[in-house]
């Protein structure tokens, strides 16, 4: 089942050590979840895209979930 979030504008950063809230923005199987289903701006995306990826290579958050 997708997850819709309503759009957001105040979020003011993404911090990649807070791995609980960037669970928020992953799907079941570990890929970013789209614009569209997330309701951030374009920089906001990058900004949590980024945070991501560096969550993921600090072993913060799995790469590809088990599944």
């Amino acid at each position: 089942m997708a997850k819709i979030f309503k759009p957001r504008t105040d979020v003011a950063y993404f911090d990649y050590k807070d791995f609980k809230t960037l669970q928020n923005y992953t799907n079941q199987y570990g890929q970013i979840e789209t614009r569209k289903k997330t309701g951030l701006t374009e920089s906001q995306q990058r900004q949590l895209a980024r945070a991501i990826k560096r969550a993921r290579h600090l072993a913060l958050m799995p790469f590809v979930a088990k599944g």
